[in-house]
Order: C-alpha cells, then structure tokens, then sequence
C-alpha cells in the first residue's frame, strides 16, 4: 500500500512548485511516487520575502509493505534536500 506524508514549508518568495517537485523526486528515487501542492500561503502573517507552501507526498514499494522507519529515511531525505537546495525551513 502507499503511504502519504505532507510537509508545511516556509520558501523563499521565489521558490516554484516545479523545482520543489523535481528536487524530492531526486532526493527520494526508489520510493517517492507522487508530489503535490495542496495549499499556498501569502501574507502579513510570514516574515518579508517567504511564502509557505504545503506538499504532499506518496511513497510506495510496489514489491513490499513499507515500514515506518524506510518511509521516516525516505522523508528525511527529501527534506534535507529541499532545505538544502531551495532555502526550505520546515513549519512548526
């Protein structure tokens, strides 16, 4: 069965979905099968510059049950590489 995760992130104003998406599909080869935005956020209440986005993720092994500890690895992975490559700090 497939598994989702999402993530609140606080993005630079200039960050795209697009690279978001391309950055976790990299990051996450072997498990992540879908990424979506399903809210975008931006007001007074972030600081200047930053824009929050929400994004949801499907992992799947089509040959196995996936535990949680290969899903919690899968997640850590992508969002280290979000945080290092297009400025995301995860919101709390």
């Amino acid at each position: 069965p497939a598994v989702r995760r999402d993530l609140s992130l606080l993005l630079p104003a200039g960050a795209r979905f697009a690279d978001l998406r391309r950055i976790a599909l990299h990051a996450e080869r072997k498990l992540l099968r879908e990424v979506w935005l399903f809210d975008v956020y931006e007001g007074d209440k972030l600081p200047a510059g930053k824009k929050s986005y929400a994004l949801s993720f499907i992992l799947q092994d089509l040959e196995r049950t996936l535990t949680d500890e290969q899903v919690d690895k899968g997640m850590g992975r992508i969002r280290a590489a979000l945080e290092n490559e297009a400025g995301a700090e995860l919101r709390g």
